[in-house]
C-alpha cells in the first residue's frame, strides 16, 4: 500500500501528527499509522477519500469537482457524524475513537493504533485448522462486543478476518466499522458516476448488502461472523453471496458446502450453529448474538459489571466490604467522651472571663448589581469541527495596517466585472474551466509493461494458469488529450487522467470463452503519468480469481511503436 499515488507522503502532519506509513485503502478512505512528534503517541488515521470523485492539490488539500460538491459535503458529514457515534464506544475489545478532524477539505477520524496481526494472517501462520477450543478465546471477545453494539442499535458491518487484529498479549480487536461502506453506497447512488464502489466484502458480507436496497440489521453481522468462524474451521471462506444469489435466481442448487463436509471432525451442533448463521434468508438466522454463542456452546458470557450510585449520606462501608468479610470497627466511639470533656472545660473558662470570645457583627450581603449593557463581555464560543480560516498573506496583512487614503466618490459610469483567472498548480493550465495538465507536458507514446507479484485463486484446486507471479506482459500505451489509451495483449482499454496527473481506472474488458460463454474479467490501475514515466498498481479479476502487479511504462524512444489494433 505505500505506493499508493494517492496517499499522503511519510512525513506529512495531520491534526499534529506526523504520517509513518500507510496502513491500508479503500474506494473512499485511505487509513495510515502516524505519531505525535511531541508525546510519542502513535496512532491510525483514516482519511476520507472518495476515488474517482477527489484528487490531492497541493499539499494534503483534496480538490473536487463542482459538480459533485454537494455529494461530498453530503457524504462528509455522514463520516463525521459516525465517527462521533464511534466515539462514544467504549468496549475493551473495539478499537477506540479518539477525535476526529476537519481539514484539507476532507475529514480525519483517529483512533488507537492496534499492534499485532489479523485474524486472517493467524490463520495463515498455522499448519492446522484450529480446534473450536482454540478458536473460541479470539471469538467469543468479538460475539460480546457485537453483542454490546447491538444493544446501542448499532451494527458493525464490515465483520472479517482482517479487520480483527490480535494484540500480543492475545486480546483480540474489531476495527474499520463499514459505515463508510453505506457512505460509499448512498454517494454512488447520489452522484450518478458510473465508477463502481466496493460495498460489500467477498465471502463475508450477507445478501442483503449487496443489494442497494437492502436493509440491513444485526443478523448481517451474524452472517459475516458464521463466515469467519466458518473460514477458521473449514480452512477456507463459503461461497460468496453474489454467487449464491446468481445461482439461487436461475433455479440451481446453492454452491455453499455444509461445514460438516468440509470439517467432519467439529461437533455436529457447532457445524449446524454456523451453517444456519449463514442462512442465505435474515429470518432463518439466529437473532440475536447471544443466541449463536449458546448455540456453539460458548454461553452467554459475563458482560460488564454494572456500576451502582449510592444515594448520598449512604454507608460506603456496607457497599464496598466483600461479603463474608467483617467491617472494621470505628474508634469514634473512644473519641467521644473526651470530646465531651473538653467542651466542658472550655464553656467555664469563657464563663469565667478567662477566654473573651469576640463579639460577633451582623453582616447583611447584599446582591451586586446586575451589570450594565455597555459593560457586559461577550464570551466567544468554541467552534466544534471548524477548519481553521486560511491565513491572510504578509502582503496583505501589511496593506490592511497601513492608514487607508480618502478613496475618490465613486462614478456612475458602467463597470464592465472582469472575473479573476483561474489560478492552477505548477505544471497545469485551466482548460474548459478546470486545471489540467497540458497535453504536450507527456510524451504520445509510452512502452512498457505488467509484472505479476501476487495471484489469489477462489479455489486453490483450479490455479490461475496465466497468472504466475514473475512473469511479464508487455504493452503500449497512447496519451490522448486527457485520456490514455491503454493495449495489453488483445485488450485495449481507456484511462481517465486526473488534473494531477494521477488515474484510478475500474472497468472490464471483452473477452468469451468456449462457446462464445462471457468471461468475468475485470481491470482495476491506480497511478501516476509523469513525462518520464507511467506507474501503478494493478489488478484483474476473474472468475477462478484475482492477479496482482505493477505497471510501468516509459516514454517510447520512436515516434510511434507498433500499436495492435483495438478489439471489436
Amino acid at each position: 500500500m505505500s505506493d499508493d499515488p494517492h496517499a499522503l507522503p511519510p512525513g506529512a502532519s495531520i491534526a499534529g501528527y506526523n504520517i509513518i506509513r500507510v496502513l491500508g485503502a479503500g474506494g473512499f478512505g485511505i487509513t495510515y499509522e502516524a505519531d505525535s512528534p511531541f508525546t510519542g503517541k502513535r496512532v491510525a488515521i483514516k482519511e476520507f477519500f472518495p476515488r474517482g470523485i477527489a484528487s490531492r492539490g497541493e499539499g494534503t488539500r483534496l480538490i473536487y469537482a463542482a459538480k459533485n460538491e454537494d455529494v461530498v459535503q453530503w457524504a462528509l458529514k455522514r463520516f463525521e457524524s459516525s465517527t462521533l457515534d464511534q466515539c462514544k464506544l467504549k468496549h475493551p475489545n473495539i478499537v477506540d475513537v479518539i477525535h476526529y478532524v476537519k481539514d484539507n477539505g476532507t475529514g480525519y477520524m483517529i483512533m488507537e493504533y492496534v499492534e499485532g496481526e489479523t485474524l486472517e494472517h493467524w490463520l495463515r501462520a498455522r499448519r492446522t485448522k484450529p480446534t473450536p477450543e482454540e478458536l473460541r478465546p479470539l471469538m467469543e471477545p468479538v460475539l460480546s462486543a457485537l453483542e454490546y453494539l447491538h444493544g446501542r442499535k448499532m451494527i458493525h458491518r464490515d465483520i472479517a478476518p482482517d479487520n480483527i487484529m490480535i494484540r500480543a498479549d492475545g486480546q483480540p480487536m474489531i476495527i474499520d466499522f463499514g459505515a463508510i461502506k453505506l457512505i460509499e453506497q448512498e454517494t454512488q447512488i447520489r452522484s450518478r458516476t458510473e465508477k463502481s464502489f466496493l460495498v460489500s466484502k467477498q465471502f463475508y458480507s450477507p445478501p442483503e448488502q449487496i443489494d442497494a436496497d437492502g436493509e440491513l440489521d444485526s443478523r448481517a453481522d451474524i452472517y459475516a461472523t458464521g463466515a469467519v468462524l466458518y473460514r477458521a474451521l473449514a480452512g477456507q471462506p463459503p461461497a460468496n453471496a453474489e454467487d449464491r444469489m446468481q445461482k439461487l435466481a436461475f433455479g440451481k442448487p446453492d454452491p455453499i458446502k455444509p461445514l460438516a463436509a468440509l470439517a467432519p471432525e467439529l461437533p455436529r451442533e457447532i457445524a449446524a450453529a454456523i451453517d444456519r448463521a449463514l442462512s442465505f434468508n435474515a429470518e432463518n438466522r439466529q437473532p440475536r448474538i447471544g443466541e449463536l454463542r449458546a448455540a456453539l456452546g460458548w454461553g452467554e458470557g459475563e458482560g460488564f459489571a454494572p456500576t451502582i450510585a449510592l444515594p448520598r449520606g449512604a454507608d460506603m462501608r456496607a457497599a464496598t466490604t466483600p461479603r463474608g468479610q467483617k467491617a472494621k470497627r470505628s474508634k469514634l466511639p473512644w473519641l467521644l467522651p473526651l470530646a465531651g470533656i473538653a467542651a466542658v472545660l472550655v464553656a467555664a473558662l469563657v464563663l469565667s472571663g478567662v477566654i473573651t470570645l469576640p463579639a460577633k457583627k451582623e453582616v447583611v450581603e447584599t446582591p451586586p448589581p446586575a451589570p450594565k449593557f455597555d459593560e457586559m463581555k461577550v464570551v466567544p464560543q468554541m467552534q466544534v469541527h471548524t477548519p481553521p480560516e486560511q491565513e491572510t498573506p504578509k502582503e496583505q496583512t501589511a496593506k490592511e495596517s497601513e492608514p487607508k487614503k480618502e478613496q475618490p466618490e465613486p462614478r456612475n459610469e458602467q463597470q464592465t466585472l472582469v472575473p479573476p483567472a483561474m489560478v492552477c498548480p505548477p505544471g497545469q493550465e485551466e482548460l474548459n474551466g478546470k486545471c489540467a495538465s497540458p497535453v504536450t507536458a507527456f510524451p504520445k507514446w509510452f512502452t512498457g509493461e505488467i509484472t505479476l507479484v501476487r495471484a489469489e485463486p477462489v479455489n486453490p484446486s483450479l490455479p490461475l494458469t496465466a497468472c504466475v507471479p514473475g512473469r511479464r506482459v508487455p504493452l503500449i500505451i497512447l496519451v490522448e488529450g486527457q485520456k490514455l489509451r491503454v493495449s495489453q495483449g488483445g485488450n485495449t482499454y481507456f484511462v481517465d487522467i486526473n488534473a494531477d496527473g494521477t488515474f484510478d481506472y475500474s472497468g472490464g474488458i471483452d473477452d468469451t470463452g468456449a462457446n462464445g460463454r462471457p468471461l468475468l474479467n475485470k481491470i482495476k490501475l491506480a497511478g501516476r503519468i509523469t513525462p518520464q514515466k507511467i506507474e501503478a498498481t494493478y489488478a484483474n479479476t476473474v472468475e477462478r480469481g484475482s492477479c496482482f502487479g505493477s505497471f510501468t511504462a516509459v516514454a517510447a524512444v520512436s515516434a510511434q511503436p507498433q500499436f495492435p489494433p483495438a478489439p471489436r
